[in-house]
């Protein structure tokens, strides 16, 4: 459930409420949450929680987002929002599944972060901008093992990757406008490397 933060006030003890963000990822990758676990110890405002559920097709983790989300009673009042985050991986099979989950989190006020190939485009833009195509999301791993050479999809690199935040963020909006320019957009345009990671980590770390 919602966890909460105790606030001093006037020498008695109350509590105040963090925003939470209910998360949803794909059930067979924990990379993400091994990062946003991490990064939420950078900050005091938003608390994460993570949705339950093993799928990796786009429409079951918004479903799954959806239902955390309900339980958690959310409220966008108080500034909590939900976030559905899994990999395109190249698979233009994937677009009738994130047509149907685009329009359920559309009415679910679920907001979508996704990453073509795979979430390490996040991590690779770190060490500087590229927009360079990836065949695969196996590529992506092995030009971010330059940089973190024993990482694997269960290394913890936060600390490794946190001083470069901001880099990371600005490259990723140029590579959002350099995919714009050539006159694609949206994830059913398959854009290849993007990712949306960085918006979830300006509005965390706003």
């Amino acid at each position: 459930m919602v966890k909460r933060i105790k606030k001093i006030t006037k020498g008695k003890p109350t509590r105040e409420r963090r925003k939470v963000i209910v998360v949803g990822t794909e059930g067979r990758n924990r990379t993400e949450i091994l990062y946003l676990r991490s990064l939420e110890k950078k900050q005091s405002i938003y608390h994460f929680i993570f949705a339950e559920g093993n799928e990796t097709d786009p429409l079951s983790i918004v479903r799954n987002t959806v239902r955390k989300a309900q339980k958690e009673d959310l409220s966008n009042k108080r500034g909590d929002f939900a976030v559905s985050i899994f990999d395109l991986d190249l698979d233009s099979t994937k677009v009738n599944q994130l047509l149907a989950a685009k329009d359920l989190s559309s009415k679910k006020n679920v907001r979508l972060i996704t990453s073509n190939p795979c979430f390490e485009i996040w991590y690779l833009e770190h060490f500087g901008y590229t927009s360079k195509p990836f065949v695969s999301s196996d590529e992506v791993i092995q030009q971010l093992k330059k940089y973190i050479p024993d990482y694997s999809k269960s290394t913890d690199c936060f600390e490794i990757l946190f001083p470069h935040t901001a880099e990371a963020v600005e490259n990723c909006s140029h590579l959002e406008e350099y995919h714009k320019g050539n006159g694609s957009n949206g994830i059913f345009e398959y854009n290849n490397p993007r990712t949306d990671m960085y918006k979830l980590v300006e509005a965390v770390m706003q």
